[in-house]
């Protein structure tokens, strides 16, 4: 079995194990809410921070802003190519609109980008892959919000959009890559309590998701065609674009498989929590996460088999 297919039938058996504590009644509501937050704003940046703990090297700081740039520029054409692929979904709303276009530009980086780098590509991918994820943290609570409100044009503004961008996730990003800068080393048994800390993201990850899938009914939603179209445009077109101009460039290891891998997860979770406040169409958002999260189980490894 290739690697790519085993480490995601890994990850599958871990989502099973969500999945049934989700309807065994172990993993459900405030449970489930709770935990996502445990990962956000715990597992999650501690194992940034000591993905971040590397020697610091030139060559590795111009590596961060290659990325950083590769990433800006992914994102930057991913907008305009939402828009003109919806523009055959005449005859969606504005509201449904909003989230196919913020489905097509913003992958689940948190809860299965992070995890499957790590499983595919080895915990030394993760320094990149932090760095790659600055420009979403940025993108999505501010362009993301605007693309994704419904009937409410209004998103977070002063003091709020401010603190929206400071979230755990970039806020560990850009600690732990000052941290990288300086040369500064994590003491002992900090590191070593935030390593196993971090440890935890992979399995508790997965087991939210299940858990997630688990709770979901969305009944006709997964009828409509528009839902399915976006989907394959979030796990199939838009990677291979990433993957066809990346090698038209020369890109190669980490800096290819990266933004490949990134641009092969499913849409991004938050989606739903985005649409939910601001207006936007959550149902078809919780449908779109539903369908992208269980069709990746399979496409992961076709695109796993590009890069590896």
């Amino acid at each position: 079995m290739p690697p790519s297919m085993m480490q995601s039938l890994i990850l599958f058996l871990l989502i099973c194990s969500g999945f049934a504590a989700g309807k065994a009644g172990v993993l459900k509501g405030d449970t489930v809410r709770a935990l996502s937050r445990f990962l956000v704003d715990f597992t999650l940046p501690a194992i940034i921070i000591v993905s971040m703990q590397r020697p610091f090297s030139p060559a590795l700081r111009d590596q961060s802003v290659r990325i950083l740039v590769i990433s800006s520029i992914v994102y930057a054409v991913s907008f305009p190519l939402a828009y003109a692929a919806t523009a055959a979904y005449r005859k969606a709303g504005r509201a449904e609109l909003g989230v196919h276009r913020f489905a097509m530009c913003f992958s689940n980086v948190a809860f299965m980008g992070f995890p499957v780098a790590e499983s595919l590509l080895g915990r030394e991918s993760l320094f990149i892959v932090s760095i790659y994820n600055i420009p979403f943290q940025l993108l999505a609570f501010s362009v993301g919000i605007a693309m994704i409100a419904g009937k409410r044009k209004d998103g977070p503004r002063g003091s709020a959009a401010l603190k929206s961008l400071f979230n755990p996730a970039i806020v560990s990003a850009l600690v732990g890559f000052a941290l990288f800068l300086g040369s500064v080393s994590i003491p002992d048994p900090l590191f070593s309590a935030m390593e196993l800390l971090g440890g935890m993201t992979t399995p508790l990850a997965m087991a939210v998701i299940g858990a997630v899938l688990a709770q979901t009914r969305l009944g006709g939603v997964l009828g409509n065609p528009r839902l399915w179209l976006t989907t394959a445009y979030r796990l199939g077109v838009h990677p291979l674009l990433v993957f066809a101009v990346a090698k038209a460039v020369g890109l190669s290891g980490m800096e290819l498989a990266v933004p490949v891998l990134v641009s092969a997860m499913p849409v991004a979770a938050n989606s739903t929590i985005l649409a939910g406040v601001y207006g936007g169409d959550d149902v078809t958002a919780s449908g779109l996460v539903f369908a992208s999260t269980l069709l990746s189980l399979v496409t992961i490894p076709l695109i796993g088999s590009f890069i590896l």
